[in-house]
């Protein structure tokens, strides 16, 4: 008894093929950009800004993802000098919610002369 041959499959039209593969590519605006995201960005430019130090902003800012020093010290090149990155990450940013803006700015680390002062405080 011969067993049953399972028709070929009939190739797709070329043309087709190729307005498929063209369709299922993101547009390069929506790309996945990896881990970081806006609140990250965000909660790192104000960190650094506040502390010049990226270090300190590696031990003491709690960012969505554990990220370690060289990521952040990457992601931090990458902001001040990839056109592409910076522009990206503004973007997405400025369509964040004025309240996660705040909550955000409530976890920036305090200065050095910051922290100096508040040692001066009795309690």
């Amino acid at each position: 008894v011969a067993a049953p041959v399972a028709p070929s499959p009939v190739p797709p039209h070329p043309g087709l093929a190729k307005r498929v593969k063209k369709s299922k590519q993101p547009p390069p605006v929506t790309k996945d950009l990896g881990r970081w995201k806006p609140t990250d960005d965000l909660l790192l430019i104000n960190t650094v800004l506040q502390t010049n130090d990226l270090t300190s902003v590696h031990l003491g800012v709690k960012f969505s993802c554990r990220f370690n020093l060289r990521e952040i010290q990457e992601r931090w090149y990458a902001l001040l000098y990839d056109p592409v990155i910076s522009k990206l990450a503004c973007q997405a940013m400025r369509q964040l919610h004025p309240e996660a803006i705040a909550a955000i700015q409530s976890k920036v680390l305090f200065s050095k002369a910051e922290e100096q002062l508040l040692t001066k405080v009795g309690s």
